[in-house]
């Protein structure tokens, strides 16, 4: 179980550090993605990930973090499975369309301290 906590930080880090780095090519390819496939199949990935923290949360040291980063994760899945009032494709329209690169680069900072914080609560 500690390996799935070591996958999900180290790619946390990965996937944020890129975000920083090239800016403009990670948000044209997270873009391609939500262009290229429907949402209802995207939505899939935040629910494995809801399911890998919630089976890697018993190996940590704060597991109720990790519950509660599942639950969120999970409620994203369903959210963006059934899009009601297409709320969940209005923010992609907003994050795509509106946010700056230097608001990219924030996210990718908060994301690598989250993924750091996951690695130091193994």
């Amino acid at each position: 179980m500690k390996v799935i906590v070591y996958l999900l930080g180290f790619g946390h880090i990965a996937i944020c550090s890129f975000l920083i780095l090239y800016t403009r090519e990670t948000v044209d390819a997270i873009k391609g993605w939500f262009h290229t496939y429907p949402l209802k199949y995207l939505s899939a990935l935040p629910a494995v990930f809801g399911i890998l923290f919630l089976i890697s949360a018993s190996a940590t040291t704060h597991p109720w973090v990790f519950r509660i980063i599942a639950l969120l994760a999970l409620g994203e899945a369903v959210v963006a499975f059934t899009d009601p009032q297409k709320v969940y494709s209005r923010l992609l329209d907003w994050y795509f369309g509106n946010v700056s690169d230097q608001t990219n680069r924030l996210f990718g900072i908060i994301g690598i301290v989250f993924g750091t914080v996951i690695l130091t609560w193994i």
